[in-house]
């Protein structure tokens, strides 16, 4: 009876001190020392008030010389450092961020661009720079930006300045390879190639009698794609029926079945390689060999 007494008051205690300690400490943390509650004013000290600076002492005028009058750096006061000791270095300057950080990068040809007269453009793509080894233009892309004869050589009217800037920037750094424009665009300057994009720039394309033939396969990838395969539609990039959407995506409308079959073999392969972190070449291995040429005709359109 008595131990069965003893259990009941120690558990009783322990109902009791538990939660009693418990509060006491955390009165104590609130309203003494540290802890997140109320700050006691009496708990803040305030800040030490600076030590007034001491006047300088005094100093007796130097005798002037009557020969040479006293110069303003003898009655300057001395320096506070003495003499041989190293002067306080230069505070080091805090990392950090600056705007120009977060400033997207331009591509060099856009400066090509800056300023360009097609004018000259014009007399350029007529006469070349037979020193440099640069042939006329129109003698592969004809006297208004369209080829004459078709084949592997583009129609350069109707494409944007932009993109004809680009292009011939890639040929000169060999980002994209063909042998005969490697040569000619690197024996081009840079001025030379925004004067001939911008009169390029400036020609319309040909005319758009597209969509009549091709068949219902190369429509359905134009302006349906394929999603089974992961083919967006072409519209999506470079316009209903390649009319073209953007600086930098090409018209398609218009250019020869030979010269679109010639450069998705180039992204199928690997030889050319500048499209946009890769998509051409990616959509060029899901089309087959049927379907290339069914688009091929059908933004070649009728001749």
């Amino acid at each position: 009876m008595i131990e069965h007494r003893n259990g009941i008051l120690i558990a009783v205690a322990l109902m009791v001190g538990v939660p009693a300690i418990t509060l006491l400490a955390t009165l104590h943390q609130m309203f003494g020392t540290g802890g997140d509650g109320p700050i006691r004013a009496s708990a803040v000290q305030a800040p030490p008030a600076p030590a007034p600076a001491a006047k300088p002492a005094p100093q007796a005028p130097a005798a002037a010389s009557p020969a040479s009058p006293a110069s303003p750096a003898a009655a300057a006061p001395a320096a506070a450092t003495p003499a041989g000791a190293a002067a306080p270095a230069a505070a080091a300057p805090v990392p950090g961020r600056s705007a120009q950080d977060f400033s997207a990068s331009r591509p060099a040809w856009e400066g090509y661009l800056q300023g360009a007269n097609p004018a000259l453009g014009k007399q350029l793509a007529a006469s070349g720079k037979p020193a440099a080894g640069v042939q006329a233009c129109v003698a592969c892309h004809g006297q208004a930006g369209i080829t004459p004869t078709g084949g592997i050589f583009p129609n350069l009217a109707g494409l944007t300045p932009e993109y004809i800037a680009k292009q011939l920037a890639d040929f000169r750094q060999g980002t994209r390879k063909q042998a005969l424009m490697n040569t000619v665009a690197q024996g081009l300057s840079e001025q030379e190639i925004g004067q001939l994009a911008a009169y390029y720039g400036s020609l319309a394309g040909p005319p758009e009698n597209l969509g009549e033939t091709g068949g219902e396969a190369a429509r359905k990838l134009d302006q349906i794609g394929d999603g089974a395969r992961a083919l967006p539609a072409c519209a999506n990039c470079h316009g209903l029926r390649g009319l073209g959407e953007g600086p930098l995506l090409p018209r398609l409308a218009g250019q020869s079945k030979e010269y679109f079959a010639d450069q998705i073999n180039a992204f199928r392969n690997g030889s050319r390689q500048n499209d946009d972190v890769g998509v051409m070449r990616a959509f060029a291995q899901r089309l087959t060999d049927s379907e290339v040429e069914a688009l091929g005709q059908y933004y070649a359109g009728p001749r």
